[in-house]
């Protein structure tokens, strides 16, 4: 989005030149640096890793929601004996 604000779009994928000078985090100033962007295996495991721990906790929750609706009212009181 930052980029975007100064009409600067890097690629969705392949590789291409930035039209605009980049400071680097080594403080060197980039012109047109080179830019390339890839969905590879690591970028979709992540997807099925996201996925896998959603339906996870969305099983769970509903087998703990089944366990406290079995558990109605009060299980049982326990009193002393007034002596």
């Amino acid at each position: 989005m930052l980029l975007g604000a100064y009409d600067i779009v890097p690629p969705y994928l392949g590789t291409s030149h930035l039209g605009a000078n980049i400071v680097g985090l080594d403080l060197n100033s980039y012109p047109n640096p080179l830019v390339t962007a890839n969905f590879g295996v690591p970028f979709y495991l992540g997807f099925v890793s996201i996925g896998l721990i959603a339906t996870s906790l969305i099983v769970n929750d509903i087998v703990e929601k089944r366990k406290m609706s079995a558990q109605r009212g009060v299980a049982a009181i326990f009193t002393t004996d007034p002596q």
